[in-house]
């Protein structure tokens, strides 16, 4: 049977990406209580739903509420002491135009581990954690956008034929413009 700990970070590593791994959780502590109960237990342990929800905490990035899959603000108006970098990541995670991890929408699947979100969405919130100073907005765009590597969709010619790609994977030079525009990641 695998340690309750393996089990935090596979979990950590499936729901969100290396980059939230590594914030706000002290592998030391937690190896330490998690091994101390363990051991105060006869029975192999298994991880109960509420302790897995409880496990969404620490994947939130330190000092905010919005930041990280999901949220853990009391309601809308509840941001966390990293104020604007959690405004931007708010305003994210209401974005309108989304496609939940396997779900299909908008003819299109979304076999990614995350909720891809409309371009404009995800440009928008580049620019909010731009136009804020923060060094917490900074590593917050630096994760999501650079290493996560979240991928956006938008409406815009099919990607056929491209023979130059820009700094966003798009395709700079198309072979044929006259097809029909449509949804693609």
């Amino acid at each position: 049977m695998c340690s309750k700990l393996a089990v935090l970070v596979v979990l950590a590593v499936c729901q969100c990406g290396l980059a939230w791994i590594f914030n706000n959780i002290d592998y030391r502590m937690l190896e330490k209580s998690l091994l101390e109960e363990m051991e105060a237990s006869e029975e192999d342990y298994d991880l109960t739903p509420e302790e897995l929800a409880r496990l969404r905490f620490s994947l939130i990035y330190p000092g905010t509420k919005w930041c990280g899959p999901g949220n853990i603000a009391d309601n809308y108006d509840d941001l966390g002491t990293s104020k604007e970098a959690d405004y931007c990541c708010r305003n994210h995670d209401n974005c309108p135009d989304s496609i939940p991890a396997g779900e299909t929408r908008f003819n299109l699947t979304n076999d990614a581990y995350y909720t891809r979100l409309s371009c404009e969405c995800d440009e928008s919130f580049r620019q909010c954690l731009r136009n804020t100073t923060t060094r917490s907005a900074k590593a917050i765009g630096l994760m999501y956008f650079n290493v996560i590597g979240t991928q956006c969709f938008r409406d815009d010619y099919p990607v056929t034929g491209c023979k130059r790609k820009g700094g966003d994977k798009k395709s700079i030079s198309f072979n044929d413009f006259e097809q029909i525009q449509g949804l693609q990641f």
